[in-house]
């Protein structure tokens, strides 16, 4: 109960208070931010950014110096690496709408897909993750980008659906 209580603080209040990069108050802003998040996921690590609009679910794991980017949307069972980037406005979908066949219709939601995004990944402005999606060490997914399955480590990923465009490596 208590975490349910601090998560509707955090996305009320979170909301309402001042990016972090904004001068005088956005500092005090990612503190205030951070501090609610703790009270509401025990797996967020050091130096955690949790920009305006953003939020974390008790399952939400953050690494170290990683952050979630402002009025971004994310979902259960998603997993943020260390020195992770996120652009403004990304989605992650971890469920779906389950479909019977029998009736015809859509109804409830399916299991929780969890999400990876692992070390050192930059996710432009607008990305949108879907379930059971890892992707790579190292990674770049273009603004605006789709991503529907797996991208492997140390690759530059673009497009609707997302394809991988080159090895950062090469």
């Amino acid at each position: 109960m208590k975490r349910k209580i601090f998560l509707r603080i955090l996305m009320v209040l979170g909301a309402w208070l001042p990016p972090s990069y904004e001068k005088p108050f956005g500092g005090i802003a990612k503190k205030i931010r951070l501090a609610l998040a703790r009270q509401v996921s025990d797996h967020l690590g050091h130096n955690v950014n949790i920009e305006k609009g953003g939020y974390v679910f008790p399952d939400t794991v953050v690494g170290d110096h990683s952050g979630i980017g402002v009025r971004c949307e994310i979902c259960r069972g998603l997993t943020i690496g260390e020195n992770v980037m996120m652009g403004p406005e990304c989605l992650f979908y971890s469920t779906s709408h389950y479909f019977n066949k029998e009736s015809r219709k859509f109804e409830g939601h399916t299991e929780v897909n969890p999400i990876v995004i692992e070390d050192d990944v930059w996710i432009g402005r607008r990305a949108i993750i879907m379930g059971g999606v890892t992707i790579g060490r190292g990674s770049i997914i273009g603004a605006g980008a789709v991503v529907t399955k797996s991208i492997p480590p140390y690759s530059l990923a673009a497009g609707n659906p997302a394809v991988v465009k080159k090895n950062l490596l090469d």
